[in-house]
């Protein structure tokens, strides 16, 4: 649980851990490090340029002995005795990178060896940012409620942006947005899109999904989009429900990492899900389980954040007949939505019967798309609205 400056993450934080305990789940909550060091004697803010990025290197090594060590203990104390165990994390090792800049961080990479892949991909199932109440919620934004806190409202607002940026590329990435609701109603998103990454119910909210076209390039160039390759191998299931692995790897090549998820039966009136991420020896097991009844689906994801919000760009290569297809997802957009300029919308599937019928089987879903792009009697059709039936 990450964001900016005066974002909610303590209440909301305290909210999960309630709602998880009372369905079941021992909760663990990582402290925030930085807060930690701060209120036991660091003074970052009279620190020289090297001073600080020393003392942000020594809260990415405590961050990650954290996390570790209560990972340790869920497995050992919670997991072992046959209980569900969760662990929230008040902020994150890729918050590092917000802080010292991308120079900095690199060399930080480049002298302990560690990766993007690992800090960001491997360590996290999910990850929520909250905006900070200095952008579009002003009159709430304060220092006095955490002695930590020392940003002015605009030195806020460019942090909160840096923080966002810097998870760009997180395959579960979720900003939640202060919008024209009230603060309970943050916490609400919040609260559903964690419980939606462990499979249980929670609040409502409501994704959305287009057939793109016309991708501006040098537009969406600007916004410095995260770029990675997806390959997804569907598995044999017995009781319905849809099992797959996913490969990740970068365009630009370096470790890839990997992931299982289980969409299938529901809970209350929606499908559970599960997903969690594999060790390479985990994920070749799996892959000896294969249904050769249906394809591999290999995609290119470009994620970008436009107005506080997180877009996924995913571009088909296989199979065959969705080859070539541009789809843009986007999870829970505002009343007030405004879709991104420089891209054209073809389709609103999430208006299409199949996009509901289907919700839990994801390889359906992409042979129902192929046969939207294959039977759209516009296709082509220069003189054809791009956005009908959009929203």
């Amino acid at each position: 649980i990450t964001g900016g400056p005066c974002a909610g993450k303590t209440t909301a934080m305290a909210k999960l851990s309630l709602r998880l305990q009372n369905m079941g789940f021992d909760v663990f909550v990582v402290p925030e490090v930085a807060t930690l060091t701060i209120t036991g004697g660091a003074k970052p803010g009279n620190y020289t340029q090297r001073q600080h990025r020393d003392w942000e290197v020594s809260v990415l090594k405590i961050q990650m002995a954290l996390e570790d060590n209560f990972r340790d203990i869920a497995e050992k104390c919670s997991l072992s005795e046959g209980r569900h165990a969760v662990l929230l994390m008040d902020r994150g090792t890729m918050d590092v990178l917000a802080y010292v800049g991308k120079d900095q961080f690199d060399d930080v990479l480049e002298e302990f060896n560690w990766t993007i892949p690992q800090l960001r991909d491997q360590r996290y199932e999910a990850v929520v940012h909250l905006v900070t109440a200095a952008i579009g919620a002003e009159r709430f934004y304060t220092l006095e409620n955490n002695k930590a806190r020392m940003e002015s409202r605009p030195e806020a607002i460019a942090l909160d942006g840096r923080l966002a940026r810097a998870w760009v590329g997180h395959n579960a990435l979720h900003v939640v947005e202060n919008g024209t609701g009230s603060f309970e109603e943050k916490i609400r998103k919040t609260v559903d899109v964690v419980c939606r990454s462990l499979g249980v119910p929670g609040p409502r909210s409501q994704p959305r999904w287009w057939i793109v076209r016309n991708v501006d390039e040098q537009a969406l160039a600007q916004l410095e989009p995260a770029e990675w390759k997806l390959e997804h191998v569907f598995l044999r299931t017995s009781d319905g429900s849809e099992s797959r692995v996913t490969k990740k790897s970068s365009v630009g090549g370096g470790p890839a990492t990997y992931h299982h998820r289980v969409r299938g039966k529901m809970v209350g009136d929606e499908h559970s899900t599960s997903e969690r991420t594999l060790s390479l020896r985990e994920y070749k097991a799996l892959l000896k389980t294969r249904d050769p009844g249906r394809l591999k689906i290999k995609k290119t994801r470009r994620a970008f954040l436009w107005r506080d919000e997180y877009y996924m760009l995913d571009t088909f290569h296989s199979p065959e007949s969705a080859s070539g297809t541009t789809t843009l997802f986007v999870e829970a957009p505002k009343g007030e939505f405004s879709f991104p300029p420089f891209l054209e919308a073809k389709v609103d599937v999430t208006t299409k019967h199949w996009f509901s019928s289907s919700a839990h089987d994801s390889y359906a879903r992409t042979m129902m798309l192929a046969g939207e792009v294959s039977n759209d009697p516009y296709d082509g059709d220069a003189n054809a609205d791009p956005r009908r039936g959009a929203w």
